[in-house]
């Protein structure tokens, strides 16, 4: 089986509020895939035997494609070790936000890829400006963690599940919604009802009658702090895979190729403007055998494309389609100072994993790569120092969380400037 010639490099993620990436793991290595934990590895025997016995790895297993599932901010290796493998290897790296960290981050690494898989549709352009083999997987997920429950009363009229603190905008279209006399339930960091568990989400999910997915990113951006024009951005969401996995019926804010993901009016509707977005609220709350037919044809649509035990399966198809034509060229590597800065400050952390658990020779080769590049983002730093004084890290968490929750109930101070949309474009 051609899986058997498979690596993933990834790593499991107990504290995600979703399952898509363990999901992925654990369909790769149903189909027969290796799965090395780099975090663990990396953890265990530092920097420089950690990339030998990757490598090992890939040599014992006769691997021919090695398939990279970074977190969003991880920088445990460097480009020159990816390169290196991909003298051996097919090297392929799965990406969930471009949105957040294209410029950071992932357009660096992809240069020493073979193939850029993103889970949405516009990036895959970009990476292809530079020269990068992209293609879209659209985020798929377990039907077993995610199903439709029989026989449940649908008692809440309008539902939204989301991180409410970074994401200005679904404040305000959520304070729409009510200001125009409708009841919305409201669940996630931010939220009054707070964050919530899968097995929860998955029950909310089945109860509402029309699950809202918003597509603006976030304000929050984990390396750094984005530009105010980077509000007006949007992305394609797994959330409304998740819902319709579930059976739900999705109203989503309209984003450049949700068409791709689902077909509009047929099995999901989207809105383009707040005032669109009341007005299908009202139509859909009043019409439900319309309401329900939708739902069930994307539930039927999620379970043929975005369930991950026929994805997977495709994906490893279409990642054969690219092998089969690779000609190995050593790439350019190009890393400009920002890019540097973020590796090397992303050194401070591990220095900071490494002496909680006093592994003082993985703790050095960090420092030594530090005082090498010599560029450091101090904010960062100082996070990441602060996991060595976990009571004055709580202190400020609490100080600051309550700060940015009176920051969503408040305005802005930012005029937004009138956009003329038609509705059906």
């Amino acid at each position: 089986m051609v899986a058997k010639e498979y690596a993933i490099l990834s790593t499991w993620s107990d504290s995600s509020p979703n399952d898509i990436g363990n999901g992925y793991i654990r369909e790769f290595i149903k189909n027969g895939v290796t799965f090395i934990d780099h975090e663990e590895s990396y953890l265990k025997y530092g920097n420089k035997k950690a990339r030998e016995f990757i490598s090992n790895t890939i040599d014992e297993n006769s691997i021919k494609v090695l398939v990279y599932q970074p977190g969003p901010s991880d920088f445990h290796f460097s480009l020159d070790f990816f390169q290196s493998l991909r003298e051996k290897v097919f090297t392929v790296m799965m990406i969930g936000d471009p949105a957040y960290y294209f410029y950071t981050k992932d357009i660096y690494y992809a240069q020493a890829m073979d193939l850029v898989v993103v889970y949405d549709y516009s990036s895959r352009y970009k990476f292809e400006q530079y020269g990068i083999e992209a293609i879209s997987f659209y985020s798929s997920y377990d039907k077993s963690k995610y199903f439709k429950m029989d026989n449940i009363k649908k008692d809440i009229d309008l539902s939204f599940v989301g991180h409410m603190l970074i994401e200005k905008g679904r404040t305000k279209n959520i304070e729409h919604i009510i200001r125009n006399g409708f009841d919305v339930q409201v669940f996630g960091i931010g939220s009054k009802n707070r964050q919530i568990s899968l097995e929860e989400m998955v029950k909310i999910f089945n109860r509402t009658k029309i699950n809202l997915n918003f597509t603006s990113i976030g304000q929050w951006n984990a390396l750094r702090k984005e530009p105010n024009i980077n509000l007006r951005t949007k992305q394609i969401k797994g959330r409304m895979t998740e819902i319709n996995m579930c059976g739900g019926f999705v109203l989503s804010e309209y984003v450049p190729g949700i068409e791709e993901v689902f077909e509009l009016d047929e099995e999901i509707v989207v809105f383009h403007s707040k005032g669109e977005m009341i007005e299908k609220i009202k139509y859909y709350l009043e019409h439900d055998g319309q309401r329900e037919a939708i739902a069930n044809n994307g539930y039927i649509r999620a379970l043929k494309d975005y369930e991950i035990s026929t994805a997977i399966p495709r994906l490893i198809n279409k990642i054969e389609e690219y092998r089969k034509l690779k000609i190995h060229k050593p790439a350019q590597l190009y890393l400009d100072k920002d890019f540097i800065k973020y590796y090397t400050t992303f050194r401070v952390l591990m220095m900071v994993r490494f002496a909680k658990s006093r592994n003082w020779g993985g703790f050095f080769e960090e420092l030594h790569i530090i005082l090498k590049n010599k560029k450091l983002d101090m904010r960062r730093t100082l996070k990441y120092l602060l996991d060595l004084f976990p009571g004055f890290k709580e202190l400020l968490k609490r100080i600051f969380y309550f700060r940015e929750r009176r920051q969503t109930s408040q305005d802005w101070g930012l005029r937004q400037l009138p956009v003329k949309r038609d509705k059906h474009i």
